[in-house]
């Protein structure tokens, strides 16, 4: 698995704006032989998701960096159907500062929707 560490100075590298404000609240996502695992979305873009796990989060053991998922996406509007996607991810980061510390930040990239 590829580690990133994101620090309070980092530069910028993503090529597509992020939106901290989208309406996406969670991501879900099933695994074999592993109980559902629901998301905090915490940026989007127009086609990558990034959501947060909890450092000491069992699933980090069961996802990798260019691993495809189906993931189901629910809306902050719960008027608003939940979408299916399969994602691939790009990268895994860990966070050591800030309100999000001992988290780790997932970034996909959206390949279906």
């Amino acid at each position: 698995m590829i580690e990133k560490t994101l620090t309070e100075n980092r530069a910028e590298r993503r090529f597509e704006i992020r939106d901290n404000s989208e309406k996406m609240q969670s991501l879900e996502l099933k695994l074999p032989n592993l109980p559902i695992y629901v998301f905090k979305v915490k940026d989007t873009s127009t086609n990558g998701i990034c959501f947060l796990v909890k450092g000491d989060s069992d699933i980090l053991n069961h996802i990798q960096v260019g691993q495809v998922l189906n993931m189901r996406c629910h809306a902050e509007d719960i008027t608003k159907p939940s979408k299916v996607f399969i994602s691939e991810i790009k990268h895994i980061t860990k966070i050591d500062k800030g309100p999000y510390e001992n988290h780790q930040l997932v970034g996909l990239m959206i390949l279906e929707k």
